[in-house]
């Protein structure tokens, strides 16, 4: 703290005129996308493109949303070196954050550079990553001033000092340049040093009483704000003549900083914090200096800054009105600094004025909570449907309007029932009479993540066809009230429930069917899940070139959506088609690995990404891991009953036995899976796996030679298997001069050094990379790096297995 942290970045920035994009936190407790939003926002004044690219993806909060994030920075096209400064890094306190600054700089990636400045590296790796030649770590002790430095300062400063002065303040300040500097302040004062005065007497003393009361007054109500133009500065403080007040501190204070590239004033936080400990003396009026922020921000456009500001001035009710307002509804917009706690602390009165905004905070708390937030939400739900059934004195067409919006609400407090989640279809429809939802919306993802809808649904053995005909029959009014939301779900379940169950031409039909019907809707989720469909088709039909050429075209498709939900989708389609063609190495990484982190209902696919980490586990033929995975998956497709995640996991614990243990334990533990399936006449995920499942099944078949269901098994799982050897894939492979451009990556060099030890153009460099990432389907150097050392396509003594 003070040691001259910031000022040494900035006057190194200025030395070497280079571009820098420069955020500070501060001490706040929004959101992640709060967080996120506001570093995209100073990113965006560097690069529009960019900025706004990571702020559609949103706060990156699994692996494959980092990647994406990872994707977009790597590439980005300059041949000038970038700076991003991250200033009071450990007022962030948000672990996710310190794992995608951990990837950002292991990344390495060209021409751009990340300093942090903080307090401590307790969050960060920091340790590991100095180790590992990443990064830089400069210490207090590297900051601190010497004995002949505080001296050759203080003569600099002040020419008269005295030697006495010289040893007090070297033994008082013990190198903090900024309490070196303020004794010195002190000094011309007429304050002696080695004085009995605490830190915040000496500010007091030498930076605030030094001016008069308006003034004073005018920096107290500047610190409610982390920045400012003086534009702002005069709007909050009232100050006619701000600008010229801020022109003359600057030049007379150097704790007050003008930002020339964003045109804002900042207060060094040594004096901030002396401030807004002072903020008090403006106990009444330091609500009205937020709610006049807030304003300043509405006007701008900005509201999830504009509802933290009125929150922290007391302006529950405006927050509300405004969220209240259907035009004002986004689906970020109940997600903001405080958010959490002005829901919960609101009077529940208060809340049912305002019913839309209150919903809005109720299906926040759903999203991103468990089964007992869904429990309490409930609760709240029907509590605010008695209320709006009995209370006398709403005018009719708005008290439909709310309890409409409630029973839209309430279908994610029980979500996968889909009996009881449409029961209210026809109510809603009615209410509503013909009008649009306020609150879901035609860009809300439909499949939760997952690239399958009836896995998400299919919840009891025997119930499959029932399923698939509830999701025909239901679903499709749910587009009606939600401007296209789903559009192409009857199609999708006909599709998905056709291909499972070896009707091939309804599948392919249906399948073709949900994309154009998607299509008219703009509906994402339903044209990823029915792509699936057919790419799994096309691949059982031995059109294994028209299946990737369809894979790589709908993500090129999605990519431009820029929906981390949907990216992560993408994903989870493409490991499990590569890990069924045994292209382990283009099974994204996280899945090889499994590198799986709690997430809410939304990412992963509803566990559907722990199928496919087994599908990849298979595929690698590391079957004490998969036997010992199957055992641990259960437990997760279980939260749903996800039925076709149990078929799953059966065969991978049947496969699993059969290699450890040999054909009777396969065949015992395949048998009890078969019969599960049987009820419902699931073939494809056994088929899909007949390459590890085929002499099980040819030995079930001649035990079971009448059972026709095992009989068109085998017939199936033999033609699929017909279908892969045809078309059967290259192994990927790496040229020589790949092999050694990735290596030296590994190595920590850069493309230059590269370019240099290999004596070829650094453009050839980059060539070669690039093909390294499009061969293997990854987005960066660390994804290349991991996959190829994991797939044996790399050996160096730098990396384990796992690419660690």
């Amino acid at each position: 703290m003070g040691y001259g942290k910031t000022t040494a970045v900035r006057k190194f920035l200025e030395m070497k005129k280079t571009k820098s994009i420069w955020i500070t936190f501060q001490q706040e407790n929004g959101s992640a996308d709060y967080k996120w939003n506001k570093v995209c926002d100073e990113i965006s004044k560097w690069d529009r493109i960019i900025g706004e690219t990571l702020k559609q993806l949103g706060f990156p909060v699994d692996v494959p949303q980092m990647d994406q994030v990872l994707s977009v920075l790597n590439n980005i096209s300059t041949d000038e070196t970038i700076f991003m400064v991250l200033d009071d890094y450990h007022l962030t306190e948000y672990e996710p954050l310190d794992r995608l600054i951990e990837l950002i700089v292991s990344e390495r990636i060209e021409n751009f550079n990340l300093i942090i400045i903080t307090r401590n590296t307790g969050n960060l790796n920091s340790a590991e990553l100095v180790a590992k030649g990443f990064c830089n770590l400069i210490t207090q002790e590297f900051l601190r001033f010497t004995e002949t430095e505080v001296r050759d300062y203080c003569i600099m400063m002040m020419a008269s000092i005295s030697e006495i002065d010289l040893r007090k303040i070297n033994e008082y300040a013990d190198g903090w340049i900024t309490l070196t500097y303020m004794l010195l302040l002190g000094l011309e004062k007429g304050i002696p040093v080695g004085m009995n005065m605490t830190i915040d007497e000496l500010i007091r003393a030498t930076l605030f009483d030094v001016y008069d009361e308006p003034t004073r007054t005018f920096l107290i109500k500047l610190s409610i704000m982390d920045s400012f133009t003086a534009e702002q500065a005069q709007y909050i403080t009232g100050a006619q003549h701000a600008a010229d007040i801020l022109r003359k501190m600057r030049k007379e204070n150097s704790f007050i900083y003008f930002d020339e590239v964003n045109k804002t004033y900042q207060i060094h936080f040594v004096l901030l914090d002396f401030l807004r400990s002072k903020q008090n003396l403006l106990a009444e009026e330091k609500q009205a200096l937020y709610i006049r922020l807030g304003e300043w921000y509405l006007d701008k456009m900005n509201f999830p800054k504009a509802y933290a500001c009125l929150y922290r001035g007391g302006e529950t009710q405006r927050i509300l009105e405004h969220l209240n307002n259907p035009q004002n509804i986004r689906n970020e917009l109940a997600e903001f600094e405080g958010s959490g706690e002005m829901f919960e602390k609101t009077p529940i009165a208060l809340l049912r004025q305002f019913p839309i905004a209150y919903l809005q905070g109720i299906l926040i708390a759903l999203i991103r909570g468990n089964e007992q937030t869904a429990i309490g939400c409930r609760r709240q739900l029907d509590q605010l449907e008695r209320f709006y059934n009995q209370q006398d004195g709403i005018e009719q067409t708005y008290r439909n309007r709310v309890l409409a919006e409630i029973n839209i609400i309430k279908k994610f407090t029980v979500f996968n029932h889909i009996e009881e989640s449409t029961a209210a279809n026809e109510l809603i429809l009615n209410l509503l009479n013909g009008e649009q939802s306020y609150i879901l919306l035609r860009e809300n993802e439909f499949t939760f993540g997952s690239p399958h809808l009836t896995y998400n649904y299919f919840r009891e053995s025997g119930l499959y066809q029932q399923t698939a005909q509830l999701i025909l029959e239901k679903f499709p009014v749910y587009s009606q009230y939600t401007n296209g939301c789903g559009t192409g779900s009857e199609y999708l379940a006909r599709a998905e429930y056709s291909l499972e169950t070896g009707n091939w031409a309804d599948a392919e039909l249906n399948g073709e069917k949900a994309i154009y019907k998607a299509r008219t809707k703009d509906q994402h989720s339903i044209i990823i899940c029915a792509n699936f469909v057919l790419i799994r088709l096309m691949i059982l039909q031995g059109k294994i070139n028209d299946a990737l050429n369809c894979l790589q075209a709908l993500e090129k498709e999605i990519l431009m959506v820029r929906n981390p939900i949907f990216n992560t989708t993408i994903d989870i389609c493409k490991g499990y088609i590569y890990a069924n063609l045994k292209q382990t190495e283009k099974i994204p990484y996280w899945l090889q690995v499994g590198d799986m982190n709690t997430a809410d209902l939304f990412y992963q696919g509803v566990a559907f990404n722990y199928l496919v980490y087994g599908k990849a586990v298979t595929a690698s033929r590391n079957f004490v891991k998969l036997e010992i995975l199957a055992e641990s998956f259960a437990e997760y497709f279980a939260i749903y009953h996800n039925q076709l995640g149990f078929i799953h996991n059966g065969i991978f614990n049947a496969i699993a036995k059969y290699n450890l243990y040999g054909l009777e334990e396969g065949i015992m533990a395949l048998n009890k899976t078969l019969a599960e399936a049987h009820l419902d006449r699931i073939f494809m995920p056994f088929v899909e796996s007949a390459p590890f499942l085929i002499a099980m099944l040819r030995e079930i078949y001649n035990r079971q030679p009448q059972d026709p269901f095992i009989r068109k098994l085998l017939s199936i799982s033999e033609v699929y298997i017909q279908s892969l050897d045809n078309g059967e894939l290259p192994r990927i492979t790496l040229t020589i001069r790949e092999q050694e451009v990735l290596r030296l990556t590994a190595e920590g060099l850069k493309r230059e050094e590269i370019a240099k030890r290999l004596y070829i153009a650094p453009a050839t460099v980059k060539t070669h990379l690039q093909n390294v990432y499009k061969k293997l389907d990854v987005n960066g150097k660390n994804a290349a790096i991991k996959t190829a050392v994991k797939n044996g396509l790399l050996f160096t003594e730098r990396l384990n297995d796992d690419g660690e």
